[in-house]
């Protein structure tokens, strides 16, 4: 009989050499070829020349034989028990060895495999090819046949077959259906896995595709809910063991990294795209107020306006009626950010409309405010709403009228003294139609108007103390003076020191009016 020796077990035909050399009884190994072992196992029990054999197996397959053959001198007969001990002893160490060292070579397979695919689906790929590789890699590590990812729309429950290896999407059964239709990825979502065998559970195994035994489902999610689940499917009847069933749970745990993955990178080109248009759009509501034929203003002007996020509901506005006419719209819009912005220029988009028509018309301050009121109402949400005031500075009469729909009181500073502006109605957009009225004051060289939003007064320090309107009137006893510019920074750094270490949560304006030339 020929005995080829491959080279992964060299070593047992030299542990056999050094027992025929030790005991004198031969022993040889003779590896098992791809169908020989049965003829192989019949030669060794027929043949006289041996009197022991036994397979030496690996945990999965049948390496070979271990044979003893009679020896050459008769005075070793007498060992024939030992050697045979001897014989089986070494035997069994040879098997627990190769089993060792299979399931070793198994592992590092399955390390190897995982690492690899770890190291694929973490770069920039297409998301359907990472999870294929996944699949894919499932496959290998299982030995299953087919696989298979079904996603769940957390909005309809609806469960659709998004990938799939070596089976078509039309060979798996229902690869569209109702979550609360399928028992099995019911049951999986439970209990994180469910085993499907055709004879053993024939109730579920409609959901095998056709020429399949068994099957095995695990959910797919992760802490921020389920994604979808896995499932696995084998011609064979198989009885699966915990590796196997760890493995695919592995695999759906990598599967659920990647989705998250995917959908903070969708997150992120979203949040990208929205910075994009946020700019353009805060390039359309600037900060500082169009300046308009500032050389011949008989006042001066100044403005500080901050937006807590890219844009704001803050409004402030200048418009020049006529040689000696000016309006001003001041504004603050409910809520913060982009809901705002949409009240404020709905707001100013009506505020430019009604101030192009007659100037009667954009004179009266009831009837602007009215006619914003109105068509504030039917074009916002019922919680969407915005204080305002709108001022018309008459610099040849000499008066400046106004009406304050909620909007913080304005300071007036005329002859030295600090006072209110009153306030004549509530906010815009509460109701269709609301009666507003007006007021009118003389003005007075070096009178001071300074108008805020709520973002101002209600500014928190670290304390837990707001600004408040006082902070604004004690620097305007010490500013009285001064310009509406030196007015403006002397109150906005008083604001600032208020807020060092407190909260900014707010989007915050100031406008600071002084009935004198323009100094530019």
């Amino acid at each position: 009989m020929e005995q080829t020796i491959t080279p992964p077990l060299e070593w047992v035909q030299t542990i056999c050499d050094q027992f025929t050399e030790i005991t004198g009884w031969p022993l040889r190994f003779t590896p098992a070829k791809p169908g020989e072992r049965k003829s192989l196992e019949a030669e060794l029990c027929q043949s006289e020349k041996y009197c022991w054999y036994e397979s030496i197996e690996d945990g999965n397959r049948c390496l070979g034989y271990l044979y003893l053959s009679l020896p050459e001198e008769t005075a070793n007969d007498h060992l024939f028990v030992t050697a045979i001990k001897f014989a089986e002893l070494v035997g069994g160490l040879i098997s627990r060895i190769e089993t060792m060292s299979s399931s070793l070579e198994t592992k590092n397979k399955e390390v190897s495999t995982l690492v690899d695919v770890g190291l694929s689906v973490t770069k920039q790929e297409a998301l359907q090819d990472s999870l294929q590789k996944l699949l894919e890699a499932a496959l290998q590590l299982t030995g299953f046949r087919a696989a298979g990812f079904f996603l769940l729309n957390s909005e309809s429950n609806q469960l659709s077959l998004r990938v799939q290896y070596c089976l078509t999407a039309f060979e798996i059964p229902f690869h569209r259906r109702k979550l609360s239709e399928s028992p099995p990825d019911l049951e999986a979502f439970a209990k994180d896995g469910l085993i499907i065998n055709r004879q053993d559970t024939p109730e579920l195994a409609r959901w095998l595709p056709e020429g399949c035994l068994t099957g095995i489902c695990v959910s797919v999610q992760s802490d921020s809910g389920p994604f979808g689940t896995l499932w696995a499917f084998d011609r064979r009847a198989r009885h699966l063991n915990e590796r196997d069933v760890h493995v695919l749970k592995s695999i759906g745990a990598q599967v659920s990294t990647i989705l998250e993955r995917a959908v903070l990178i969708k997150e992120s080109q979203n949040q990208l795209r929205l910075k994009k248009e946020l700019k353009v759009i805060s390039e359309s509501f600037p900060a500082e107020f169009a300046e308009e034929s500032t050389q011949d203003r008989e006042f001066q002007i100044a403005v500080q306006s901050i937006s807590h996020h890219e844009v704001g509901g803050d409004l402030c506005e200048f418009i020049s009626l006529g040689p000696h006419v000016t309006c001003f719209a001041l504004g603050d819009a409910s809520g913060d950010s982009i809901p705002a912005a949409v009240v404020m220029a709905s707001v100013r988009g009506a505020l430019r409309t009604l101030t192009e028509g007659p100037i009667e018309q954009a004179k009266d301050t009831r009837f602007v405010i009215g006619r914003i009121n109105t068509a504030l109402y039917h074009t916002s949400l019922p919680h969407q709403f915005m204080s305002m005031m709108y001022g018309v500075i008459d610099t040849q009469n000499r008066t400046f009228t106004y009406t304050n729909a909620g909007h913080p009181a304005p300071f007036w500073v005329h002859k030295g003294k600090i006072t209110s502006l009153t306030s004549h109605g509530m906010l815009l957009g509460v109701t269709e139609s609301n009666e507003y009225d007006y007021s009118v004051i003389p003005i007075c060289t070096n009178d001071i108007v300074v108008g805020f939003s709520d973002g101002i007064s209600e500014a928190m320090s670290s304390e837990r103390k707001m600004f408040r309107s006082d902070g604004i009137m004690n620097v305007l006893k010490n500013h009285t003076e001064d310009t509406a510019e030196e007015v403006m920074q002397g109150i906005w750094t008083k604001l600032q020191k208020h807020l060092e270490g407190g909260n900014d949560g707010d989007d915050r304006t100031l406008m600071v009016l002084k009935f004198a030339r323009c100094t530019e």
